[in-house]
């Protein structure tokens, strides 16, 4: 709202002047549509909020504004498939569709953290997303049609289809977290290569670490029987 109140005032003021310093008549009219214009597009994009991505401004963040339209792009369609969902008669789709918004939204909530894997939030809603959301459209379209045998044979494909997608989405959330992984992988190597070389037996005290660990663990199993006994 306050961008369209700053670039209205400036596209006025604006007009005003050009009007006045163009010595009015037709040629002071179309020097204050010009002007006019120029003056709200300058004001609406100076008063603009920037976006942020969490609680930082994606501006300060590599790729952020990238990602910013990545997950615009994902709400929206998220929020086309919300809407067919609550239309969906069927508890199983009906089900399986917010099965599929859960799983898709994790997928969000991880690219809001880490915004390095926008391309695998874009390219997922980009391919998966309007597919979801034409699916579904159908499937309203087939159950509220009144004609119930193809209802039955629209359920079982869309229900199929929403369990692929619902698998999709788990495993590119596993993608784009995989990329983290294989860095923590390399700063561990690191981390001990460093150590190494610093004269420290990190395998000694790995093991060491490792059968404290499962003695431990042994200790607690054994001790769970006695307690049910008493």
């Amino acid at each position: 709202m306050l961008q369209v109140i700053c670039g209205f005032v400036a596209g006025l003021l604006f007009a005003g002047l050009g009007f006045w310093l163009a010595g009015g008549g037709v040629v002071g009219l179309v020097v204050a549509v010009v002007l006019a214009a120029l003056g709200y597009v300058a004001a609406s994009t100076l008063t603009e909020p920037e976006r942020r991505i969490g609680k930082m401004l994606a501006s300060a963040l590599p790729n952020g504004q990238k990602a910013a339209d990545a997950i615009d792009a994902a709400n929206a369609r998220l929020n086309n498939i919300n809407m067919l969902t609550r239309q969906v008669r069927d508890p199983v789709v009906h089900k399986e569709a917010n099965d599929f918004v859960v799983a898709t939204q994790d997928l969000v909530k991880y690219v809001t953290r880490d915004p390095s894997a926008y391309q695998t939030l874009r390219h997922y809603i980009t391919v998966y997303g309007e597919q979801t959301e034409k699916l579904l459209r159908s499937y309203v379209d087939v159950e509220s049609s009144g004609a119930h045998d193809q209802i039955a044979k629209a359920r079982q494909e869309t229900i199929e289809a929403l369990q692929v997608l619902e698998q999709t989405a788990a495993g590119e959330l596993s993608r784009a977290v995989s990329s983290k992984t294989l860095g923590i992988a390399a700063d561990s190597d690191a981390i001990q290569r460093l150590a190494r070389m610093d004269g420290y037996d990190t395998d000694t005290a790995v093991a060491e670490k490792a059968a404290s660990a499962a003695s431990a663990a042994s200790a607690e199993a054994s001790k769970e029987p006695r307690e049910g006994a008493q």
